[in-house]
């Protein structure tokens, strides 16, 4: 197997398994199910491209979540109109991105709580809650928003407080 055959197998893996975790986060981030589509997908070309120019990741997860990240940050600097985890296009996440629970009843109640409880949710938090529910560790978070585990970890327990209070309310 040649080099180029190792890194598309490399990249194609990497595909398969992240794709949707990657799409969802992007697209809970713009909004616009097509740009989300184009953000995600230059996140691999960009992996592919590190790869092959010898770049070692060690981390291909958090690597390509960070890369989305900063895909995310400059596309809404070059947007004209700022969209942000909140209003109409954070409320299209939950209706367009499928939730895999058991049935529609549970998932229209699921999503309804969740639009509420999220939008007492600072940026941070929200993208930190975002990640964690992808299934990204402590560590792999504080990469890809550039903070310190502490910091992570406080945000995170910041948040569950928050939608604990309004889960009593």
């Amino acid at each position: 197997m040649d080099e180029f055959s190792e890194l598309e197998q490399v990249v194609n893996e990497a595909f398969v398994t992240l794709r949707d975790p990657i799409y969802r986060y992007v697209f809970a981030a713009v909004g616009n199910p097509g740009d989300a589509e184009d953000l995600a997908q230059e996140a691999f070309i960009r992996l592919f491209r590190d790869l092959r120019k010898g770049h070692t990741i060690e981390n291909v997860r958090a690597w390509l979540f960070r890369v989305a990240h900063n895909l995310v940050i400059d596309f809404i600097r070059r947007s004209p109109v700022p969209e942000r985890f909140e209003g109409p296009a954070y409320e299209r996440v939950t209706e367009e991105v499928p939730d895999p629970s058991p049935n529609a009843e549970q998932q229209i109640v699921g999503e309804a709580s969740r639009q509420r409880l999220l939008r007492h949710l600072t940026l941070q938090e929200r993208r930190c809650m975002e990640l964690r529910a992808e299934g990204l560790r402590y560590r792999e978070i504080a990469e890809v928003l550039s903070l310190r585990i502490p910091t992570v970890q406080s945000t995170l327990g910041r948040a569950i407080k928050k939608i604990v209070r309004q889960t009593h309310e």
